[in-house]
């Protein structure tokens, strides 16, 4: 004579067959399985399901593969570090180089000053010279034109070092935007290296 299951051993039976034959283990699978009730059968798909998750606990590396893990870490770590050391380098070296064409324009734009101050001196003598040549020219009325041509190329040679300095002025204008757009703006560190948890 067979012994009768009892619905806890036999909603048990249905979760082992379920996951058998490849189905999901659910109280719903196991209660049309079984034909228990839902409660019975939600237990023993929970009781089934936390049984395999303990049997499918990963278990600690061996000794061996966790040594080569880390010996793997410190290489990626000397690598990551060496690339960062090489691109900071490289950008100091560019910084370096822009500083260096900064201060060869301020040179440049000194001597250009220089030049300017030097050019509004003469075109001041040139005006007083200008003065001068007016009161003799109400003396000597002949000479009155070359005078006044004189004077006019002075003014247009003093104009003229004008819109060169402007234009020279732009153009350290320029350069310094640059320079503070390029100090601003670096390459994107490497992200910072995280051991493993």
């Amino acid at each position: 004579m067979a012994t009768e299951q009892t619905p806890e051993e036999r909603a048990a039976a249905a979760a082992e067959a379920l996951a058998a034959e490849g189905a999901a283990v659910t109280a719903r699978s196991v209660r049309d399985r079984s034909g228990v009730r839902m409660a019975l059968a939600a237990e023993a798909a929970r009781a089934w399901n936390d049984q395999q998750s303990k049997e499918a606990t990963v278990p600690e590396p061996p000794a061996a593969v966790q040594a080569r893990f880390a010996a793997l870490w410190r290489e990626a770590v000397t690598l990551a570090r060496g690339e960062f050391a090489e691109a900071r380098t490289g950008w100091e070296a560019r910084i370096a180089k822009a500083e260096e064409e900064r201060n060869g324009t301020a040179e440049d734009l000194g001597k250009v000053e220089d030049e300017r101050d030097k050019a509004l001196k003469e075109a001041t003598k040139a005006a007083e010279a200008v003065t001068t040549q007016r009161s003799r020219a109400d003396k000597a009325e002949g000479r009155t034109e070359a005078i006044a041509a004189e004077r006019n190329r002075l003014v247009e040679e003093r104009d003229r070092l004008l819109a060169d300095i402007s234009e020279l002025r732009n153009q350290v204008r320029d350069l310094e935007v640059t320079r503070e757009n390029q100090s601003t703006t670096g390459p994107p560190l490497p992200p910072p290296a995280n051991p493993p948890a």
